[in-house]
């Protein structure tokens, strides 16, 4: 179900907004060798100032400073676009902010997003982005996949998720939500999953007959880090 309407926060106005410039984030986007429908800018910036200004109010980000904002939340988002083509439907685990599920939606607007977020508040600011960006193509569900409580709106060829639960956690959580055939995109930090004895093979139910994951490390401009991510494709049923 989509979260009702509140009361948007009475924080800043959008003048008061430090936002990256439209020519750094379009060099960004074309400096990682991708590319987004054009108008897709103005949107991705559209919504990088309604999560600073409802961040005053609701807690949605501790990323303020706006190169950061360009490189750590929107180029994060938009590199999921290396693995394309994102046919079929799209589930952000723990959507947030709305990163990296709203970024998708602009970027591939022939797609169909679900922004899944377990937080009340969050949804209201993910439902608000939504309208303020006449995104046709994503919806919220407000729900806690470990209450059971999930509505019946799967299956996805595509779960994506960044930076929630570890991977032994979160694929078996959500494999009952992936299509036959689809995949998982975590996305993690360079650290993640380091001195982990990694299971004998067989020992893991929910991952027997799996294809082999592909795991990329991609280095973030501007000094600003890494990125991991690691693409499960969905094991075969029956197995």
């Amino acid at each position: 179900m989509e979260q009702g309407d509140r009361k948007e926060p009475k924080g800043p106005s959008s003048r008061d907004i430090l936002l990256p410039s439209k020519g750094l984030l379009a060099g960004l986007i074309a400096g990682a060798g991708l590319s987004v429908p054009p108008g897709a800018e103005e949107l991705l910036l559209s919504h990088a100032r309604e999560v600073l200004r409802w961040n005053r109010s609701i807690r949605l980000t501790a990323i303020t400073a706006p190169e950061e904002v360009a490189v750590k939340h929107i180029l994060d988002s938009l590199l999921l676009l290396r693995f394309s083509p994102f046919p079929g439907r799209i589930l952000d685990f723990g959507s947030g902010a709305g990163y990296p599920g709203i970024p998708l939606a602009v970027a591939l607007p022939g797609s169909r997003v679900v922004l899944l977020e377990s937080s009340g508040k969050k949804c209201a600011f993910l439902s608000h982005a939504l309208r303020k960006l006449s995104l046709g193509n994503a919806d919220v569900v407000n729900a806690r996949l470990e209450r059971r409580s999930l509505p019946s709106i799967g299956p996805f060829e595509h779960i994506v998720t960044r930076g929630t639960l570890p991977q032994e956690k979160v694929v078996p959580l959500l494999l009952p939500y992936l299509a036959p055939g689809g995949r998982f995109l975590l996305m993690q930090g360079p650290g993640e999953g380091k001195g982990k004895r990694k299971k004998p093979e067989g020992k893991d139910s929910s991952l027997q007959g799996a294809p082999q994951e592909r795991t990329v490390r991609i280095e973030l401009p501007l000094a600003m880090g890494s990125r991991v991510i690691r693409e499960i494709p969905s094991p075969v049923r029956g197995l």
